[in-house]
């Protein structure tokens, strides 16, 4: 189930890419760290970690596009 909280926590690691390989380092504590419940903890443990960084390249090109020239 997805929460608000949950979202937060996705959306940076999509952005930011410190945070992201933080996670990547360790799924489980840095979701423990980012206050989420147990169960969504275990659950992004086995997130689809070539997809995370396929999105995360997608959302940094739709950025710069974004960007005033």
């Amino acid at each position: 189930m997805s929460t608000p909280k949950l979202e937060q926590f996705l959306a940076r690691i999509y952005v930011d890419p410190a945070a992201r390989a933080r996670f990547l380092a360790n799924p489980r504590g840095e979701a423990a760290r980012a206050g989420l419940p147990e169960d969504q903890c275990l659950a992004l443990e086995s997130i689809d970690r070539i997809g995370l960084e396929m999105a995360a390249r997608s959302y940094a090109r739709k950025r710069e596009h974004k960007k005033p020239k």
